[in-house]
């Protein structure tokens, strides 16, 4: 997998917030309608916890009632494995990487892509990592032409950082940024570039057109607080323990941001030794 650059000059995400596992989260519900077949999901995150085994993280969640029976969700699997999820009473959607991504020290660029009036089945979910296409899953399924996803239903909900029934786990990780683009199926080039030496780069998103119910978290303290820099005002409500910090997938030595170095929560431990900030 392509590894992110960390350019020393050009676009800055000035930290990222770093959620406890136990409770934080970022909460918005009774959304308008909105497009129900078209739109994509992106997060930049660096893991910091491995999920426990009876639970899927949601970096992203939109759902409709109390969530876990009608959702749209974008998770880590305690095995590693990322999915993308679309779920009604069975899964009508689905792609669950076989690669497992068990790396706690870098950052992960993913862009997951709704477009179920694509004519062609296997484009209607897709699912880029670091600029890269994902075509190697271990389960599939297509959802069904102009399938009508509960994220735009009215008065749905979403979900940052997990925390809802049937998806009850809390995220335990650093996200730098997370973003809804509402009505558009986007490409990575819309968020990056490759670099002339392989590498991918993260730039500028704020002049994206993001629709109606889309939004733009990016940086500790915005993470931290829920504040949607999209220009649509769509914030979100944080709660439990979100902590703001200068850990980001770009580097500036005059504010300190930065890929700070964390213990791999991967090492055997005893009794004695409890992880805690990285």
């Amino acid at each position: 997998m392509r590894p992110i650059r960390f350019a020393p000059t050009g676009h800055i995400i000035e930290g990222s917030g770093l959620f406890d596992s136990a409770s934080g989260k970022l909460l918005r519900t009774g959304i308008g309608a909105s497009s129900r077949t078209t739109w994509s999901v992106r997060v930049v995150t660096k893991m910091d916890k491995i999920p426990d085994s009876s639970t899927e993280p949601a970096w992203f969640m939109g759902y409709t009632g109390t969530g876990g029976s009608y959702v749209e969700a974008l998770v880590i699997q305690p095995s590693g494995a990322i999915q993308f999820l679309f779920y009604n009473a069975g899964a009508t959607g689905l792609l669950r990487t076989t690669q497992l991504f068990r790396d706690y020290s870098g950052y992960l660029d993913i862009l997951a892509v709704c477009d179920t009036s694509n004519s062609t089945a296997g484009d209607r979910m897709r699912l880029y990592i670091n600029g890269t296409r994902v075509t190697d899953f271990s389960a599939t399924t297509n959802p069904s032409l102009n399938y009508n996803t509960f994220t735009g239903a009215s008065s749905h909900n979403v979900s940052i950082g997990g925390g809802v029934a049937g998806y009850n786990g809390f995220i335990g990780d650093y996200l730098a940024h997370s973003s809804f683009i509402d009505g558009q199926a986007l490409a990575p080039t819309s968020f990056g570039e490759v670099t002339d030496d392989g590498f991918w780069q993260i730039n500028d998103a704020s002049g994206l057109t993001f629709g109606t119910n889309g939004f733009l978290i990016e940086g500790g303290s915005a993470m931290s607080a829920g504040t949607d820099s999209s220009g649509n005002s769509n914030d979100y409500t944080k709660s439990g323990t979100i902590t703001a910090t200068k850990d980001s997938p770009t580097n500036n030595s005059d504010d300190e941001y930065g890929n700070y170095p964390t213990i791999n929560p991967l090492e055997p431990k005893t009794a004695n030794f409890t992880l805690s900030n990285g």
